[in-house]
Parts: structure tokens; sequence; C-alpha cells
């Protein structure tokens, strides 16, 4: 009979994860199945030792007949447990085809939204020692390079707080043992067996050659040769990148004698930052803008929505104006636009003003923004043009001077360094 994980051992998995608030408050995602229902239980009495609690949440897909009943039924399971549930629907219309890449991304960000609107740093998924093997075959299938065979993070970074992984490193027999002892029945999802799906002819695989934990194992390792890597990443951004408050960055040019790869992981680094990306550039174009920086990079070139110049000594990474997003209006006083949430001043009137790329106006004051930084500056117009610029506190003559008041914050996606690989 396999042996259940127990309290204690899930206590010492959640260390790797410290800090947490006084009263941890967690969010726990749960299909319903013996791997989540495990982790609920678990964590549940985590929490309750450090006198915090967890919600559980379903996400309904809406792809089978039974989804809404079985999301219901974890509900009333949960109950009898104490733990708060709520299930979150999949609504609109479905894709075609890549319908598990699609409703993980829908679950993902159905999660997300959930934890953003309430406040909760901390979302537990129960991937375990299989799913770590499942995706490690996938992307050796796939040929994917050092970091993609790094596998699932333990910890991932988001912009509301981050993912965590706690049992990345346990087989599942583990985890349906733990119901097993509390008594608590989980229910089978008919599509983990449908073969159509990739994920499911690689369990299959994996089972039969009983190469789970070799297959977990080498993802490991290359996890902790990732983060290597990205410690070298950050000390080079620390010392030769400096991210301007107005949006812009300039790098020096010792960066590149940095060796290829490091130096490379660095400047997609900056343009994720710089060019609001949720992913990093890949492939030949990287390696062709590193060597332009190589050769002298006399002329601008442009990457994930960035532009990229010589400035001086210096290469600067702004905004490409193609491809920033429409002006956004002020509602209420406060407005959206690219990376910037600014808010005016009280007293000020939102009528008619709006927020968006200076773009080729030239005001007076700028000139000690570097010319290739000049036109993705966050800019308020008004029906007469450029009224203020908020990051240099510059008001146009003759206009409420209460402007330069205005509130700036800044929500990239990802920060320049990133939170780094988190290995299990």
């Amino acid at each position: 009979m396999t042996e259940a994980l127990d309290a204690a051992v899930f206590a010492r998995l959640m260390v790797r994860f410290e800090p947490f608030e006084p009263a941890p408050v967690l969010a726990i995602g749960v299909s319903g199945g013996a791997d989540s229902l495990a982790l609920s239980l678990l964590a549940e009495t985590w929490a309750r030792a450090r006198g915090g609690r967890i919600h559980a949440l379903t996400v309904d897909h809406g792809l089978r007949p039974d989804s809404a009943a079985e999301a219901r039924q974890v509900g009333v399971w949960l109950a009898e447990r104490g733990i708060a549930h709520e299930i979150l629907n999949w609504d609109g219309p479905k894709p075609g085809s890549g319908i598990q890449a699609a409703a993980r991304q829908a679950r993902r960000q159905l999660l997300g939204d959930w934890c953003r609107g309430r406040g909760v740093l901390h979302l537990l998924l129960a991937h375990h020692q299989g799913d770590q093997a499942e995706t490690m075959a996938i992307r050796r299938e796939d040929r994917s390079g050092p970091d993609g065979l790094a596998a699932m993070a333990a910890e991932t970074a988001t912009g509301w707080g981050r993912l965590i992984r706690p049992l990345l490193g346990q087989p599942k027999p583990m985890l349906a043992a733990v119901l097993s002892a509390a008594g608590q029945d989980w229910i089978e999802d008919p599509s983990n067996r449908d073969e159509r799906h990739a994920r499911v002819r690689h369990r299959r695989r994996i089972a039969e050659a009983a190469s789970e934990a070799t297959l977990a194992r080498d993802a490991q390792a290359h996890g902790l040769a990732r983060s290597e890597r990205e410690r070298r990443v950050a000390d080079v951004l620390a010392t030769h990148v400096r991210l301007r408050v107005a949006g812009w960055a300039s790098l020096d040019a010792a960066l590149i004698d940095h060796p290829d790869v490091v130096a490379r992981a660095a400047l997609a680094r900056v343009i994720v930052a710089v060019g609001n990306l949720g992913y990093a550039p890949r492939g030949e174009r990287l390696d062709r803008l590193l060597d332009h920086l190589k050769a002298g990079g006399g002329q601008a070139r442009t990457l994930g929505g960035c532009r990229i110049a010589r400035h001086r000594e210096d290469w600067i990474v702004a905004r490409e104006v193609a491809s920033l997003p429409p002006d956004g209006p002020f509602i209420r006083g406060i407005a959206a636009w690219d990376r910037f949430v600014v808010a005016l001043p009280i007293g000020v009137s939102a009528a008619g003003l709006s927020l968006g790329a200076l773009k080729t106006a030239r005001p007076p004051g700028i000139e000690t923004v570097p010319g290739a930084a000049r036109p993705g500056l966050a800019a308020i117009r008004d029906l007469d043009g450029v009224v203020a610029i908020p990051h240099l506190h510059w008001v146009r003559p003759g206009a409420d001077r209460k402007l330069e008041g205005a509130t700036v914050w800044t929500f990239p996606r990802q920060g320049l360094a990133g939170a780094g690989f988190a290995v299990n």
C-alpha cells in the first residue's frame, strides 16, 4: 500500500516558498481529481495551523455535459470539510482545435483574475512528479532548448502574486493515498484517458517505460542549470542596465563582453520589460541583434516592440511607437495606457484629456531625454495637443499648473530580472 503524503512532510515542502503573511491566505486550483483534492486537504491543514485559510477554486470549462455537476460536487465535498469553494466559468466560444492548450490558458486567466480581484497573493496548483515528467517528454519531442527542458517551475511570479507548485517532486500515488486515508472520493476526468491529446499519449509511454522518476530528475537538472544562468543574467542586468522610470532603458557597451548565452538572455530581458511582452523574443532575430551590437550598432534596429539605438557610448532600448496601443481616456481622473497608469490631481478636470505616446511632438524641456526614447514617452493630450508629460513634470505654458502633480504608476507584464527559475 502506498504511503500517503502527510501534513508534516507538506509543511516541509512549503518552507521553500516562505515568507508568507502571518495568517496566510491561499487559493487552490481544484479540478476535483485526486491531485488537487489532496492538495486542498494538505493546504487547508497547513494554513489553519498558521491562523490562515484557503479558497478552493474550480474552473468549469463547459466542455463536457457533466462538468457543471462535477464542479458542484467538489463544492459539496469541500463544504463538508469547512473549506470555502467557488466555481469559475469559462464562458464564450471555444476553439475548434488546440482545446487543451486553450483550456489551460483560460483556467490560468480565470484563477489569476480571481486572485487579483481579492488580493490573494498565493495560488497553489497540484502539478506533481508525473506532470513534470510528461512536460519533460513533450519538450524533448519538440526539441526545446535548455530553458524549455527545465519544464515547470516550482514557483512563478505573476502580475498579482505567484503560482506555487509544492508537489512537483511527489508521485501521484502518494496524493491518492491522502484521499484514501481521509475517506475522500474524487472525480476521474475521462479526457485524461483520451489519447488524441499529446500529454495523454506521453503519460502512457512513460508508464510503460517506468521512466517517470528519471524524466523528473532530468527536468530538475535542467532547472538547476537554468536557475544558475538566470542568476548570472541578473548580475549582468544589475551591472550594465539602467531602467528609467519614464519607460526606456540604457545599456552600457560592456554588456556584450559577456558570453553570448548570458548577453543574449540579458538583452531579451530588457526587451521584455521595455516592450511590455509576455514572452522573451527568441531565435535568429535576437541573435542578429546581438551581432549588430557587437559590430558597433550604428543603425537603429527594432525587435519585440522596441527600438534599439546607439546613444553616445551606450545603447537605448525604448518603445517603438508603431507597436504602442491607442490613447486611453481618463475615467474618473485615471487613465491606463501601455505600462502606465496616470491619476490626475484633485481638482483637475479630465474632460477632453487622454493618455498616449508623445510621438513626434517636441515640447521644450525634453532635451535631456535621448532622442530614441522621446516618441514613446507617456503624454497627456487635450484638444490642442500635448498638455503634460507626467514623468517629466512638464506642463504646457498657460495650462493648469496642477497637472505637474499627476501621479504615475508603472505596471509592466514582467520586471527586468524576473523572479528567477525556481526548482523543486
